[in-house]
C-alpha cells in the first residue's frame, strides 16, 4: 500500500487534465441522462457510463444488446433456447428493475421490453448512456437498478453510408446484417433530415445437432428518421419516427409451419414509434422549455406450442397489442447565483399512458390491462468548477398503487483538483405490480389455463441506493488515462414473488397470486479503467464484484426449499476493449467478456412447463455454472477515396475460444430456459462500409 500511496503521489503533481480536456479517455463526452440537461461526464454529479458509436464498431455490435455487453455493471444474456429473449442486468439485478429510454423517453412497455435489446439496431444509435443505481426520482418506475438510455442519431451534415456485415455462427450459420443511413442539412442549417435501415437475416442455429435450436429463426427490418426544423432563432421543433417488423421463431421443424412442429415459440412484431418535441430558449440562455410527446403501437402475434406426432395440429396463437403514450413539458432556468453557487433549477410535469390487450386463441380469454402514471419532479443543481450539489425529488401517481409516490435523490460531486473528482449519492425507486407477464404469456397461447391476481395487501417494491466513487485522471507524457472506482448499495423491500395457490392437474388451470416478500439487498463495487499509452493504442477495461442475495428466508425456488442466492447473478464479471492503429486506416481491436460462475436453475421433468419451474412431476435442480471468457478480434481498414469518402472492410472472430455452453437440454421436453453463458459459438464475420 506504502508503494501504491507513493506511486499516486508522484503522479499527481504531473496531472493537469482540465475537465473535459482529455478526449482519448472521453473525459468530454456529453451526457444528458443524469441531470436532464447536456454536461460533461467529468462533471455529472452522478456516474454516467457512456457507450459510443466508436464502441459499437469496435465490439461490431449490430443491435444494443451487443454493444451494452460492455459496459461496467452491464451484462446481458440470452434467456431462452427457442424464443432468444435478451435481459439485461445493471449493477446484480434482474431486467425488470431497469428502464430502457429512447432520447429519455419511456416508451418501453412490459410487451415490447422482453425483446428490445435485440431489435434496436446500432445504425440508429448515436450513443447510449447507462446511468447505474435508482433512478426513479427523474424517470419513475422501474428505474430501480439503473437507466439505459439510447440516443438516436442527427442530421449533423450531408452525408450517407451504406453496410453489410456477413456472420457465420458456429462456422456455419448464416446471419446478415445490411443497413444504410443518410443526413440531409440545409445550407442555413434551420432544417435537418437523418434516415436509416436495418435488414437482418439470421437462419436457425442447433448446436448439438438434436434438431432444436440454440438460437431462432430470425428475419427483422426496420426504417426510420429523425428531423428538426427551427421555428425561429431560439426554437426547434423535432420531429422522430421508426417502424420495426420482426419475425422470430425457434424450435424445430422449420421447414413446416408453427403447428406442425414440435415445439415453436416465435412471435411476429409490428412496431411503430413517434416523437414530437419543441424546444424554445430565451434569448439570454438562461431559460428553455420542452414540450414533448411520443407514442409506442405495438402489435404482436405469437405461438408457443408444444405437439405430439399422435396430437392433432396445435392452436396455440395469441394476439396481443399495446400503445404507450408519453407527454408532458420540461421547464429549466440558470442562475448566476441562488444562495451559495450558480445553479440550475429544473421541474416537470409529465403522463404516461400504457394499455394492452392479451387474446389468446386456445382459451378464447382476453387479459386487459391500463396503466397510467401523472408524475411531477424538481430538481436544482447548485454547481462550481469544484463543487455540484444535486437536490431533486419526483412524485408520482401510479394507477395500481393507491398512494402517490414520492422518489427522493441527493447528489454531491467534489473535484479537490483537475485530475480528482469524488461522488457520493442517495437515490430511492419504486417498482408498480402489473398484470402482464411474458412467462404466463407464454403458457396461456398453450392452452393452458391462468390466472393471476394481486395479494389484498400487496405493496409496491420500494429501493433505495447508495454509492460512492472517486475518479482519478492524469497524464504523464504520451501516457492518458482516468480510473473509476464505485461502490454501490441498494436495498429492495417487499420483494415480488407469485405464489401458486390453486393447480387442478387434470384441467391445467393455475391461479396464482403476486404477493411481498421478505426483499433483496445488492452491494459491490465497478472498477473501469480507461487507457492510452500512445496515440495508437487505447484499452477499456470494466470489472464487477457484488452480491446479490435474498433477506429473511430467501426465494422459494422449489416447494418447502428456500435460497438466499439471486439467481443468473455471478459474484464476478469483467470486459476488455483494447484498440490499436499500427497504421494510418488500419485498426485492429481486441475484446473480451469474463463472467464468473452463477447460480440457474434446471428442470427436469417427463411433461415440461415453459412457464412454470414448479410445475406438477417436475424435478429443479441447482446449477453452478463454469466461468466463461468470451474472446474476440478484429480488423478493420479505411481507404479514403475523397475528402469525405471512404470504404472500411472488416473481418474478425467472435468468441474465439468457443465458450460457449455444452450442456443444453435435447429433445421436444428440454428445459428451453436453461440458458448461461455468452450469447453465440464461435462466429466468423466480414464486412464493408461505404460512407459517403
Amino acid at each position: 500500500m506504502k508503494k501504491i500511496s507513493a506511486l499516486l503521489l508522484t503522479l499527481l503533481p504531473l496531472a493537469c487534465l482540465a475537465q473535459g480536456q482529455a478526449d482519448t479517455v472521453q473525459l468530454g463526452q456529453v451526457t444528458v441522462t443524469a441531470t436532464l440537461h447536456a454536461s460533461t461526464r467529468n462533471e455529472t454529479p452522478t456516474v454516467v457510463g457512456v457507450v459510443d458509436a466508436e464502441r459499437l464498431e469496435a465490439v461490431s455490435a449490430a443491435n444494443l444488446a451487443e454493444g451494452l455487453r460492455f459496459e461496467t455493471g452491464v451484462r446481458v444474456e440470452n434467456t431462452c433456447q427457442n424464443c432468444g429473449a435478451n435481459e439485461l442486468r445493471i449493477n446484480g439485478l434482474g431486467g425488470a428493475y431497469s428502464q430502457v429510454l429512447i432520447d429519455s423517453r419511456p416508451l418501453n412497455s412490459a410487451l415490447s421490453g422482453v425483446y428490445l435489446l435485440e431489435l434496436l439496431p446500432a445504425t440508429m444509435i448515436d450513443r447510449v448512456e447507462v446511468m447505474r443505481g435508482g433512478g426513479s426520482a427523474l424517470y419513475g418506475s422501474s428505474a430501480v437498478a439503473g437507466v439505459v438510455n439510447v440516443i438516436t442519431r442527427e442530421p449533423l451534415r450531408n452525408s450517407a453510408e451504406a453496410a453489410n456485415t456477413t456472420r457465420l455462427v458456429g462456422g456455419r450459420t448464416a446471419d446478415w446484417n445490411n443497413s444504410f443511413s443518410a443526413s440531409v442539412v440545409s445550407d442555413n442549417r434551420r432544417a435537418g433530415l437523418f434516415l436509416f435501415g436495418h435488414n437482418r437475416q439470421r437462419s436457425p442455429y442447433d448446436h448439438d445437432g438434436d434438431g432444436y435450436s440454440e438460437l431462432g429463426l430470425l428475419k427483422a427490418h426496420m426504417v426510420g428518421m429523425r428531423g428538426y426544423v427551427r421555428t425561429g432563432d431560439y426554437s426547434k421543433l423535432g420531429v422522430e419516427y421508426h417502424n420495426l417488423h420482426e419475425f422470430r421463431r425457434g424450435g424445430d421443424r422449420f421447414d413446416l409451419p408453427s403447428p406442425m412442429a414440435h415445439i415453436s415459440e416465435g412471435a411476429e412484431h409490428d412496431i411503430h414509434s413517434g416523437s414530437l418535441k419543441w424546444d424554445w430558449f430565451s434569448a439570454d440562455g438562461r431559460s428553455a422549455l420542452a414540450l414533448f410527446a411520443s407514442a409506442q403501437h405495438v402489435d404482436r402475434q405469437s405461438y408457443y406450442g408444444e405437439r405430439h406426432d399422435d396430437e392433432p395440429f396445435g392452436n396455440a396463437y395469441g394476439y396481443t397489442t399495446g400503445l404507450t403514450a408519453n407527454y408532458g413539458a420540461r421547464f429549466s432556468h440558470r442562475f448566476d447565483r441562488l444562495l451559495f453557487l450558480p445553479a440550475q433549477f429544473t421541474a416537470g410535469l409529465e403522463h404516461t399512458l400504457d394499455r394492452l390487450s392479451d387474446r389468446t386463441l386456445a382459451t378464447a380469454d382476453t387479459l386487459r390491462q391500463q396503466v397510467g402514471t401523472l408524475s411531477a419532479y424538481l430538481q436544482n443543481e447548485w454547481t462550481s468548477h469544484r463543487w455540484t450539489l444535486l437536490v431533486g425529488a419526483r412524485a408520482d401517481k401510479h394507477s395500481l398503487v393507491a398512494s402517490p409516490v414520492l422518489s427522493p435523490r441527493l447528489s454531491l460531486r467534489f473535484a479537490p483538483s483537475d485530475h480528482l473528482v469524488l461522488r457520493t449519492g442517495y437515490s430511492s425507486g419504486f417498482r408498480a405490480p402489473q398484470v402482464y407477464d411474458e412467462d404466463l404469456h407464454v403458457g396461456a397461447v398453450a392452452g393452458q389455463l391462468y390466472r393471476i391476481t394481486n395479494d389484498d395487501s400487496l405493496r409496491m417494491e420500494r429501493s433505495h441506493s447508495l454509492t460512492a466513487s472517486a475518479d482519478f485522471c492524469f497524464h504523464l507524457g504520451d501516457l492518458e488515462a482516468d480510473l473509476l472506482v464505485e461502490g454501490f448499495l441498494t436495498r429492495i423491500d417487499d420483494v415480488f414473488v407469485q405464489e401458486l395457490l390453486f393447480d387442478d392437474t387434470l384441467s391445467g388451470y393455475r391461479h396464482y397470486e403476486r404477493r411481498n416478500a421478505d426483499g433483496a439487498r445488492v452491494g459491490g463495487l465497478n472498477v473501469e479503467l480507461r487507457l492510452a499509452p500512445t496515440a495508437l493504442l487505447q484499452l477499456q477495461l470494466g470489472a464487477t464484484w457484488q452480491r446479490s442475495r435474498y433477506l429473511g428466508q430467501g426465494l422459494e425456488w422449489d416447494e418447502g426449499r428456500f435460497e438466499h442466492r439471486m439467481e443468473r447473478t455471478p459474484d464476478l464479471y469483467a470486459y476488455l476493449i483494447a484498440l490499436y492503429r499500427p497504421v494510418r486506416g488500419l485498426t485492429l481491436s481486441l475484446n473480451t467478456t469474463f463472467t464468473g460462475p452463477m447460480l440457474v436453475y434446471h428442470t427436469v421433468a417427463a411433461h415440461h412447463d415453459h412457464d412454470d419451474k414448479h410445475s406438477h412431476g417436475a424435478e429443479v435442480e441447482q446449477v453452478v455454472t463454469p466461468s466463461f471468457l468470451d474472446l474476440s478480434l478484429q480488423a478493420t481498414y479505411r481507404i479514403a477515396l475523397g475528402d469525405r469518402t471512404a470504404l472500411e472492410l472488416t473481418a474478425g472472430v467472435q468468441n474465439l475460444l468457443n465458450a460457449y455452453q455444452h450442456d443444453f437440454d435435447q429433445g421436444p421436453e428440454r428445459d428451453s430456459q436453461y440458458i448461461y453463458g455468452p450469447t453465440a459459438p464461435r462466429t466468423l464475420y466480414a464486412g464493408v462500409r461505404l460512407a459517403l
